[in-house]
């Protein structure tokens, strides 16, 4: 299996409501040698309002917004094909697996394309940042970890590079080719200083590895952002098939482990919950006992841990407690309203909606409305098909569904709602809150940035209806 390193620079930080405006992909063979680079910059989307802090850290001007080669949904387009073309492979990014995959399966689904083309299609996943935290944690002297003013540890991409030999400038962070090319130097490094911790983060980049782990059900290792916990695997997760319900035995479980379901459930949401979930899908940091017990802080002798496993296993009501009290513990969310946001609150597509999705790429746009009503049936999908259309080719709507169109363009970039996404107003506040700390040297970029959003603003058809209906299921 050969590897794919990328990166993407985004519009903002949120996944549901922010896109890729930039990606890069560098590929190696299963020997690590260079097999291509490819760099994609896209339009941002007309619905989308950039953050102006994200426009500052990366340098993008309003003008390389407006006048890059692909749209939006052509970029997406082009990296799933990359994605189905280099399959079977290992992808690795730098907080890929919390953020990049995050950010490219939302802009996946709503540009309709197949949302887990990174994660289902026999790719393992690898991030190098949780690679790197796990050996901080397990072999704190195979790298050197730059540190704050305050002695914490900062694991930004740029500065551990630097700070172990490899380059990549503050001016060159950022930039998705940059990233991409360090992290494959940094990953190589890591390869070389710590080929035990390494062997295993590869082991769990796919589900297979962490599940034969915890399969026996006997104490293991798991780690965090900064510190190991000993953990016992217990039950599969109620909410999640892809996650296994794990105890901390740094507890003693004489507290908890005689409590109903629901006093468990309170206990479980406190700031002590003994209870630890490990997705087996999204590369956990879990070790064998024996590779990581020795850098437990703080640990008790390891016959205390095994006596604390045998009462969970032995305890004649816990472990269905546990799942009850589990079974409800997010009985209270609500589903967000917005299609864009029901990607995991609304169940995996349908095989029959997967190939409709399929066969409305591929068709003229002036067939794509009447295509949608009659083939599509998620009501995701349906509302996402016509945002599409309106945003690609909204002269092959019909005069009605342009206007709805419309409607949720200005409600979209210029509501006064509490919304979950940036608009218009929201950014500008934030220009006049930038300009009143930003280092003087940045103040025409901030400007530009301000100017442009008042002219998209200014730009927004004037009349509103009171239900922007292509906002709704």
């Amino acid at each position: 299996m050969g590897f794919l390193f990328y990166d993407l620079e985004t519009s903002g930080l949120a996944p549901c409501w922010d896109v890729p405006l930039q990606a890069a992909f560098l590929q190696t063979d299963a020997d690590h040698r260079l097999q291509r680079e490819l760099v994609l910059r896209c339009r941002v989307p007309a619905h989308v309002v950039p953050s102006p802090d994200a426009l500052l850290t990366t340098g993008v001007t309003p003008a390389m917004l407006e006048h890059q080669p692909l749209s939006h949904l052509e970029m997406m387009a082009q990296i799933a094909r990359i994605l189905a073309d280099c399959k079977p492979t290992m992808l690795v990014g730098y907080n890929s697996i919390r953020y990049d995959d995050e950010m490219l399966r939302a802009s996946l689904f709503q540009t309709l394309l197949p949302p887990y083309a990174a994660s289902m299609t026999g790719h393992g996943r690898l991030d190098v940042l949780t690679s790197l935290r796990a050996i901080v944690m397990a072999e704190p002297e195979a790298v050197v970890i730059p540190r704050d003013a305050a002695g914490k540890a900062v694991l930004k991409l740029g500065a551990v590079c630097r700070a172990n030999g490899i380059a990549l400038s503050e001016n060159d962070a950022h930039d998705a080719l940059a990233d991409v090319r360090a992290t494959r130097e940094l990953f190589m490094l890591l390869l070389d200083r710590a080929p035990m911790t390494m062997a295993t983060m590869l082991g769990h980049a796919k589900k297979s590895g962490p599940i034969a782990l915890m399969e026996p059900g006997e104490p293991l290792i798991l780690g965090g952002t900064s510190r190991l916990t000993p953990v016992l695997p217990m039950i599969g997760s109620p909410t999640n098939p892809n996650a296994r319900v794990c105890i901390d035995l740094s507890l003693d479980p004489a507290g908890f482990i005689d409590l109903a379901a629901q006093d468990l459930l309170a206990r479980i949401r406190s700031s002590r919950s003994p209870v630890r979930q490990v997705k087996t899908n999204a590369m956990p940091i879990l070790f064998a006992w024996h590779q990581a017990a020795h850098a437990l802080v703080d640990p008790e002798p390891d016959h205390v841990y095994r006596d604390r496993a045998r009462a969970l296993w032995a305890h004649p009501t816990f472990l269905r407690q546990l799942a009850l009290a589990l079974k409800d513990q997010y009985a209270d969310r609500e589903a967000s309203p917005w299609p864009e946001a029901q990607l995991y609150s609304g169940g995996f597509v349908s095989d029959a909606d997967v190939a409709a999705c399929q066969r409305f790429h591929e068709i003229e746009w002036k067939f794509r409305e009447n295509f949608t009503a009659w083939h599509i049936r998620d009501p995701r999908l349906r509302s996402l098909a016509l945002r599409q259309i309106f945003l690609n080719a909204p002269e092959a709507l019909s005069p009605e569904a342009r206007r709805r169109g419309q409607d949720w363009m200005r409600h979209r970039l210029a509501t006064e709602d509490e919304v979950p996404w940036l608009t218009i107003p929201k950014a500008l506040a934030r220009c006049d809150e930038l300009a009143a700390t930003i280092e003087p040297g940045s103040g025409a970029a901030l400007d530009q940035i301000r100017a442009w959003l008042l002219q998209r603003r200014d730009a927004l058809p004037q009349e509103l209806e009171e239900v922007p209906a292509l906002a709704a299921s």
